[in-house]
């Protein structure tokens, strides 16, 4: 399961980065080209994610209602720290400043105020053109934009496809990463001016033999 999982993020890696070498000036100032977002309800556990992702690579923490969150982040921090990673915990600054996180992530609803974050970076969840505009004039370093695809994560809502999503981050005032349904089999359909790269969630499971 564990190399099944690291060749996987290898494989996303890779996509990543093509996506990023095609994105121009503002996609190569972006902090990451690949992130997984965490899910309790349908994604792999963090920590194998934390041990297989490649070095450059990030880790957003999301599951709000984590009973151990301060102990998850935690030992997230050190694996990712070992392993060259970033970990970004989901809306909790002060927590992501405690454990020695490299960032903190806010979702579209959190976007009227900046978090006091001194040496920390910011990313942002994005789903139209006001929401990126939103994120930039926080400071944002990175908006995840989406959902470009038909994804499980948002069932029923219709995804912004591959077209507008290219003319959104193309006219947006920050780097973006694509969110949503997005894996190595599609992301190539993405790549245009100032998308930096992708995040993703069930693109990280890896499936046994004869599934």
């Amino acid at each position: 399961m564990r190399e099944g999982l690291r060749t996987q993020a290898a494989t996303l890696a890779a996509a990543a980065r093509a996506l990023n070498m095609k994105g121009g000036p503002a996609a190569a100032r972006a902090p990451f080209a690949l992130a997984f977002l965490s899910d309790a309800a349908r994604g792999p556990d963090p920590m194998l994610v934390a041990r297989a992702l490649p070095g450059g690579a990030a880790l957003v923490l999301r599951d709000y209602n984590e009973p151990r969150r301060a102990a998850r982040a935690r030992a997230l921090a050190s694996v990712c720290a070992a392993r060259g990673s970033l970990l970004l915990v989901g809306g909790d600054a002060a927590l992501a400043a405690a454990v020695g996180a490299a960032g903190v992530h806010l979702r579209s609803d959190q976007l009227a105020h900046a978090p006091a974050r001194a040496g920390l970076l910011l990313t942002a969840s994005c789903h139209s053109a006001e929401e990126l505009e939103r994120a930039a004039a926080i400071g944002a370093d990175l908006a995840f934009l989406g959902p470009v695809f038909p994804t499980r994560s948002h069932p029923g809502a219709e995804g912004l496809g591959a077209g507008r999503f290219r003319a959104l981050a193309e006219a947006a005032p920050l780097p973006v990463l694509a969110l949503g349904g997005v894996d190595e089999t599609n992301a190539r359909l993405l790549a245009g001016p100032n998308v930096a790269g992708f995040g993703a969630i069930g693109a990280f499971t890896v499936k046994a033999a004869g599934e």
